[in-house]
């Protein structure tokens, strides 16, 4: 057996390299005990190493046989598995959507020139809406470890008037695009072990720094002398309540973050981000919370009155009849 050129050797051990060290840090970015990994970082990381695979069997001598897996030869297929791993394994922060037009040398290099390749959908990516298109209802979020914000989301929904004036979600079962969808968001969200966000908000987190990055580089492109109306979140308004414990590093550090990253996508601060400590128990938890909740419901309350809508119900209504959604406040 012919041995392969030496700078066909540099290129197969260098892809192995970086196949093997974003795997890592993919691990690392997984492992709840250890800090967040920013995912354009991430995605910057395994992009390279994806490049380097796709730039290394490019330079694999030509096939005589179409059937190109009986020609392999160990290196190469040990490429092959890594990168297959590398994109299998990113998607539980990368998502499918937002990366393909980023692997072009790999994706050339595996499966030819095909326009259009895709690891995903479009149907994820974040887009302005219209104000007059954006629902009259207030949106809460919450992510948690231990059931708190979910309690505290629960209770500020139930002072802001129940389903007639607001929806509530898992910040599991929403992506960027949906916060678009509404004038106004409320979230509560508490913050993991050095920094990082509860399980139930890592992949909305992760999709929103894709985001961040993605709008930035769509800005550059288009060279606009207004950029501000031409992000996403431009006519959403958020306010966070990030819990946390001053006992630990990273106090409240994704509510925080998280503040930044769509103020950085267009959204506008309908109040300072407010730290909810658990440092001093329960009842002073709830006590700072419900300032910051009763500070939300006299916003909501003004906004109603300028609307010459009626005030938000004291209790939720009790009514068998369902309001059409037209009429939703």
């Amino acid at each position: 057996s012919h041995s392969l050129p030496a700078v066909n050797n540099d290129k197969i051990g260098q892809a192995i390299d970086s196949l093997q060290s974003a795997l890592h840090l993919i691990k690392a970015a997984s492992n709840q005990s250890g800090p967040w990994v920013d995912a354009r970082h991430l995605l910057d990381e395994t992009v390279a190493a994806l490049d380097d695979a796709g730039l290394a069997l490019q330079c694999q001598p030509a096939r005589k046989s179409v059937d190109m897996t009986k020609q392999l030869n160990p290196d190469e297929h040990y490429i092959r598995e890594l990168a297959d791993e590398v994109v299998n394994t990113r998607q539980r922060f990368l998502g499918g959507s937002l990366i393909h037009d980023t692997d072009g040398i790999w994706t050339k290099s595996v499966y030819g020139e095909c326009d259009g390749f895709s690891f995903g959908t479009e149907t994820d990516e974040l887009y302005r809406v219209p104000d007059e298109e954006k629902k009259e209802k207030a949106l809460i979020v919450y992510a948690s470890q231990n059931g708190a914000t979910k309690t505290f989301a629960k209770h500020l929904c139930k002072s802001l008037g129940g389903d007639t004036y607001c929806d509530l979600r898992n910040m599991s079962g929403i992506m960027a695009k949906d916060l678009a969808m509404y004038k106004r968001v409320y979230i509560v969200c508490n913050t993991s072990g050095l920094g990082r966000p509860p399980c139930d908000g890592e992949v909305f987190y992760s999709h929103v720094q894709l985001e961040a990055m993605r709008c930035t580089v769509n800005l550059e492109d288009l060279s606009i002398d207004d950029e501000e109306e031409e992000k996403p979140l431009v006519g959403t308004s958020v306010a966070i309540a990030a819990l946390g414990s001053t006992e630990f590093a990273g106090y409240a550090k994704f509510g925080l973050d998280l503040t930044n990253e769509l103020v950085s996508l267009g959204a506008s601060l309908a109040l300072k981000t407010s730290t909810v400590d658990s440092r001093n128990g329960k009842s002073e938890q709830e006590r700072i919370f419900q300032q910051w909740e009763s500070t939300i419901v006299q916003m909501e309350k003004e906004r109603l009155m300028e609307k010459g809508k009626p005030m938000l119900p004291t209790t939720r209504p009790r009514s068998s009849k369902i309001i059409p959604s037209s009429e939703a406040v």
